[in-house]
C-alpha cells in the first residue's frame, strides 16, 4: 500500500482542530484514508511514514523495470531468457516484471515451414490434381 501524498495537509488540518469527515471533504480523499493517517498521528506522534520490515527488493526496481519496458519496446522479439542474461538477474525475474509489472503476455515466436516458390508452386499443383481426382459432378 503506498502511503498517501496528503499526509502533511492532513496532520495540520487535525492539529488545527478538525474532524477526519471535514479533512476528507475538504482535500476531496477517501475518509479512511483520513481516518488512517489521523491514528498514525494519535499512535506515533507524526504522520511520518515507518520504515517497512522485511527484505527490500534489490532487482525488481523502478531502475530495472524501466530498463526491461525500453528493450521490449525496441525489440520486442527479445527472448526473456537472453535479456535476462544481459541484465545479470534471472529469468524468473523478468518473466514477472514482464507479467506482473508491465502486464504484458510473454510467448515464443512458433517458427513455421519455410516454402519457396517452387514448393508454392508444386503444392498448389498437387492440390489442384487431388482436387480434380475427386471432383464429384453436379448435376
Amino acid at each position: 500500500m503506498k502511503s498517501s501524498p496528503h499526509r502533511p495537509s492532513i496532520e495540520l488540518l487535525f492539529k488545527r482542530g478538525l474532524g477526519s469527515a471535514e479533512i476528507a471533504r475538504r482535500l476531496q480523499i477517501s475518509s479512511s484514508t483520513v481516518r488512517n493517517v489521523v491514528a498514525a498521528i494519535k499512535k506515533r506522534g507524526d504522520a511520518s511514514e515507518v520504515k517497512k520490515s522485511g527484505r527490500p527488493r534489490s532487482v525488481n526496481t523502478r531502475n530495472t523495470r524501466a530498463i526491461i519496458k525500453k528493450r521490449i519496446i525496441r525489440n520486442d522479439g527479445l527472448s526473456l531468457n537472453r535479456m535476462a542474461s544481459q541484465l545479470g538477474i534471472a529469468r524468473s525475474t523478468v518473466q514477472s516484471i514482464v507479467k506482473n509489472d508491465l502486464k504484458l503476455k510473454s510467448y515464443k515466436l512458433r517458427r513455421g515451414q519455410y516454402l519457396s516458390d517452387k514448393s508454392k508452386a508444386m503444392r498448389l499443383e498437387n492440390a489442384e490434381n487431388y482436387s480434380s481426382t475427386f471432383k464429384i459432378g453436379c448435376g
